[in-house]
């Protein structure tokens, strides 16, 4: 896999119009990816999630909580072992696969976000039909292989949906006016961002900053994976990396009318909304919701 190849299949993808069918005999929740806020105002857009079909909508941001608690654990217990890679990003995780076998077994081997919450969805909404909705075209392909997750929307996908069921765009009917339902959480709002998954993973007791390489985009991700050695990168023990320049809210399926240091801004903004005035909610996932939960993976 390299980058131009990569370009010409998300490009076909995006020119194929999708429409997902709402089967009357099912019922549906939308895992929304937190990157959300990036091109869509809160919290209309869930209102015009529930109008649309969707009798729950949850934030992604309580998976990426339990997917870091894996991490910290993996982290803790095995020091020096190697360089490990993070594995949230399935292109990042396709493209290891394909071009650098002999580095799967440095993917941290735990559920992304997406991954994670499907899980605790299972285990607290059953007999739903869980689709997830996000900026990445690859998850579609996680998806599958994971088969936790029933269907995967781009946003692009999303917005054709909400034209061709004409939801407008804005919900004023108070029967959709409910914001998201329980099971979230407020700091790991910047998971989407370049480094979101670092600087939320409280790893002080665990690592040093020194430790840690942050990094994004295809070319800046493969000169990294190239410059491996016996399973180690230099002195890092973690790498932190994301194949979008600036994270998931760069994605290829993002409206793009905000640029990118816009969209990067309204994440953390909203992250701060959420810290000051909806903890209180009774919202909020807690570690015991997740409670018998294994949130491994293997590559």
């Amino acid at each position: 896999m390299n980058l131009k190849n990569l370009t010409l299949i998300i490009e076909y993808i995006n020119s194929i119009k999708y429409i997902m069918d709402f089967d009357k005999q099912n019922k549906y929740l939308c895992m929304l990816a937190p990157s959300f806020v990036s091109m869509y105002e809160y919290p209309n857009v869930v209102y015009r999630l529930r109008a649309l079909g969707f009798e729950k909508v949850v934030e992604v941001t309580f998976g990426a909580k339990m997917t870091n608690i894996s991490y910290y654990e993996i982290l803790k217990e095995k020091k020096d072992e190697k360089t490990w890679i993070a594995s949230p990003c399935p292109t990042l995780v396709n493209l290891v696969r394909a071009k650098y076998p002999h580095l799967i077994p440095n993917l941290v081997p735990v559920h992304s976000p997406m991954g994670s919450m499907a899980l605790v969805c299972k285990k607290h909404f059953p007999g739903y039909k869980i689709v997830f909705v996000g900026p990445c075209i690859t998850k579609k392909l996680e998806a599958k292989e994971l088969g936790t997750v029933d269907e995967v929307l781009t946003f692009k996908e999303l917005n054709d949906l909400f034209v061709t069921k004409k939801i407008p765009e804005k919900i004023t009917d108070d029967r959709y006016c409910i914001t998201f339902d329980k099971l979230y959480n407020d700091y790991t709002k910047v998971y989407p961002l370049s480094g979101g998954l670092s600087n939320t993973l409280q790893y002080e007791n665990i690592l040093k900053k020194k430790d840690i390489l942050v990094t994004d985009g295809i070319k800046n991700v493969t000169k990294v994976l190239d410059g491996f050695k016996d399973g180690r990168y230099k002195q890092y023990r973690f790498l932190d990396i994301l194949s979008c320049e600036g994270g998931c809210v760069n994605g290829p399926c993002m409206d793009y009318k905000y640029p990118l240091k816009e969209r990067i801004k309204r994440v953390k903004k909203y992250k701060e909304y959420a810290s000051r005035y909806e903890k209180d909610l009774g919202r909020t996932g807690r570690k015991i919701d997740a409670k018998g939960i294994d949130f491994s993976r293997k590559f």
